[in-house]
């Protein structure tokens, strides 16, 4: 069986393992040029960061759990709890997951086109990508809106999955020259501030004397912010710093960095929005049974199963 993946997050990269592991043909297509959705990393003056997910919970006995023990075991750094990350950056882990399965980066899927021979994927230029016998889309839930609106009949599940909303996120990297805070996390009760994550917790030694710091805004401050300049932000995020660490933070340098779709407010049934015999699945955070990575990536699990057996 010939399956596309639409999407390279965490639950496209689960389902796509186990369809290959099943001997099944797996293309990945992903529209940036990055592997791991929110599970991203940058590098920043020698420095990495992960500005996505800032740690990935792996309750003991899970998926991600096996996952971890099994693919990227190397540069694990434990923090609280059963929380993880890995010195080289959050993407180890959707790296090492795209081992034997084939990936298409920098690409945009426009439509899908339902035939006799299979379905067909084209890209925005109008190029057709290939043509195969099923379709997982984990792509957030508005984009995933635009593909089945281009299916005959899918109009209901497209409404359906229209009422999946998102919070944006805007996170400010930065490398502040301070002594090195002794935590993981700061998270103030006020303030557009969401929290302050150290990244040099995560086994990332400072770079001549600079702590490398990711910044996540809150919901409705990411919302209000998400369109203005970064000088703008950075004329609101950096004082309110200041009043977090309780003294002083020179930034010897800044990013800005924006999700438009971050976080999930509300999401729908992933079995209701899948019918018995589709040939285009639904699976990412827009039908997880709850907020964690754990639980989205579940859904890649659950949509392989589903087109498996068909």
């Amino acid at each position: 069986m010939r399956v596309a993946v639409i999407g390279a997050g965490i639950s496209g990269l689960v389902a796509a393992r186990d369809l290959v592991s099943s001997g099944h043909e797996v293309l990945v297509i992903e529209k940036s040029r990055g592997l791991g959705g929110r599970m991203a990393a940058r590098r920043a003056e020698d420095m990495v960061l992960d500005h996505g997910l800032p740690v990935l919970e792996v309750p003991s006995g899970g998926l991600l759990a096996d996952l971890v023990r099994d693919l990227a075991p190397d540069g694990v750094v434990r923090l609280d709890g059963d929380a993880v990350a890995w010195t080289a950056g959050m993407t180890v882990l959707p790296k090492a997951m795209v081992a034997g399965v084939d990936v298409l980066l920098g690409t945009r899927v426009a439509a899908l086109r339902e035939g006799t021979q299979g379905i067909e994927i084209a890209q925005d230029q109008g190029n057709t990508i290939g043509i195969v016998d099923a379709v997982i889309i984990t792509a957030p839930a508005p984009q995933a809106v635009e593909l089945l609106a281009t299916l005959p009949g899918a109009t209901a599940r497209a409404e359906a999955l229209r009422a999946v909303e998102y919070d944006p996120a805007v996170m400010v990297l930065a490398g502040l020259s301070i002594d090195e805070p002794g935590w993981l996390a700061a998270r103030p009760d006020s303030g557009p501030i969401a929290y302050v994550i150290n990244e040099a917790v995560k086994g990332r030694a400072p770079t001549g004397g600079v702590i490398p710091v990711v910044i996540r805004l809150r919901p409705d401050d990411s919302a209000r912010l998400f369109d203005a300049t970064d000088d703008t932000v950075l004329g609101e995020v950096l004082p309110a710093l200041t009043d977090v660490m309780g003294h002083p933070t020179p930034a010897a340098w800044t990013q800005v960095k924006r999700w438009r779709y971050a976080t999930t407010r509300g999401r729908v049934d992933q079995d209701g929005m899948n019918p018995a015999g589709s040939r285009v699945i639904i699976a990412g955070d827009a039908v997880a049974a709850g907020p964690s990575v754990e639980d989205v990536a579940r859904t890649g699990q659950w949509a392989a199963r589903r087109i498996l057996s068909r």
